[in-house]
């Protein structure tokens, strides 16, 4: 007798996809988790299929799921955004507000305003994690990573948190680095040798490790972060930094952005904003690695699009889905700030999204890929932490040593609410 175990991954796939629409998928979760994670990622790739590319989009503190419809974008037809409601994972609490968001293979870390509490979610199966940071401080930057290649195991993930702030008893700007293992529901302390450098840009995951636009003085590079060495790379940009020396235009910073392409290629956005070009250059990565980079030039084209903080790009139709925020007028105190939303590319240039902001909120427009991923439950027994100290010497071929370990048990979250 065959049993239900006996049958192979693409079979059970093929099985779920002819299950109607209309069956009680939630009455599949006390069945099958896993089950009911491939059957939301067969629905979603069909609701793709018709209505256009998907993505995760914060504005405003909240987070929405977005659909943008390029079809006939190169024949005059003008591409249609749909908002398709806030997370589901993410409607635990009413006053929730997100500050960032970070996507690394279908998980999403949350930092939330004014909180030290972070939220890590999977929107496609709605489970919720929730981690307390070790130490508090107001400057950081977080990452989401996993280790080797299992990223369809979520005791591989790890959370980095970098926090760069000034010692008024050292006199000194101080660097720290901590990492989160999902596994051992702690924190530990990354040694890292002394540096000058500074992230300037939001950070993204390619195939498990972390990239980030830093500068170094004046010149600029890609900072990585390998979750399985545990260690810090650098990479070159496919242009030239130019310096202050050759400013013409105080008002405005060069753009510098990241994003991923089907979460295997990195992706970069450049322009000489304070140059007085209005050229904008993305490049796509050929090969990528912590050592190493190739590009490959993507899209060309000169627009005049400010501030951009975030992009996507589609290669099926060859363009850029750009997120820019910002005033027309930087010293008009009294004009009110905006987040726009443009499709960008050769003699397209098309606004899909254009209204006020709350003051200091950055939007993050990013792709989304639906993963089955399971977030394990935590223990909801009332906070407890308890800190030991141990050193060890670092595994071979690793130069971040653990210095501290504390294991923090978090209260219980919020009950869940089902999603819109």
């Amino acid at each position: 007798m065959v049993m239900i175990t006996d049958l192979t991954f693409d079979l059970e796939k093929k099985i779920l996809a002819l299950v109607p629409k209309e069956s009680r998928p939630h009455a599949w979760q006390t069945i099958c988790k896993r089950w009911y994670a491939v059957r939301q990622d067969l629905l979603s790739k069909k609701h793709l299929a018709r209505t256009g590319r998907e993505f995760i989009l914060l504005l405003n503190t909240n987070v929405f799921s977005t659909t943008i419809n390029l079809e006939g974008v190169h024949n005059n037809v003008d591409p249609v955004m749909e908002f398709g409601g806030k997370l589901g994972s993410l409607q635990d609490s009413n006053d929730l507000q997100i500050h960032d968001i970070f996507y690394c293979k279908g998980l999403v870390l949350c930092t939330m305003v004014g909180k030290q509490m972070l939220v890590v979610c999977n929107p496609s199966n709605r489970e919720t994690r929730y981690v307390e940071p070790r130490t508090s401080h107001d400057c950081f930057e977080y990452a989401l990573g996993y280790k080797g290649s299992k990223s369809s195991c979520v005791n591989s993930y790890k959370i980095l948190r970098y926090c760069r702030y000034f010692d008024k008893q050292a006199m000194r700007t101080v660097s720290e680095f901590e990492l989160y293992d999902f596994m051992s529901d702690s924190w530990r302390v990354l040694d890292v040798d002394e540096h000058d450098w500074e992230i300037s840009a939001r950070g993204v995951s390619v195939k498990g490790n972390t990239y980030w636009v830093a500068k170094e003085n004046e010149d600029q590079f890609i900072l990585s972060f390998d979750f399985t060495r545990e260690r810090f790379g650098f990479l070159p940009l496919p242009y030239e930094s130019a310096g202050p020396e050759d400013s013409m235009n105080d008002e405005y910073d060069d753009t510098a952005v990241l994003s991923v392409v089907r979460d295997e290629q990195l992706s970069v956005l450049h322009q000489y904003l304070h140059l007085d070009l209005y050229e904008m250059k993305i490049w796509v990565s050929n090969m990528i690695g912590t050592k190493k980079v190739s590009w490959g030039e993507f899209l060309v084209v000169d627009v005049v699009l400010l501030n951009v903080v975030s992009f996507v790009v589609d290669e099926e139709h060859k363009v850029a889905v750009c997120c820019s925020t910002g005033k027309d007028d930087p010293s008009d105190d009294s004009e009110e700030e905006c987040t726009s939303i443009s499709i960008i590319g050769k003699n397209i240039q098309s606004l899909v999204y254009d209204e006020g902001a709350i003051h200091g909120s950055w939007p993050h427009l990013i792709n989304y890929v639906p993963s089955p991923v399971q977030i394990l439950r935590k223990s909801t027994r009332k906070s407890k932490r308890k800190r030991t100290t141990r050193r060890h010497q670092p595994e071979e071929g690793t130069s971040a040593r653990s210095v501290e370990e504390t294991k923090v048990t978090p209260k219980a979250k919020p009950k869940a609410r089902r999603s819109f």
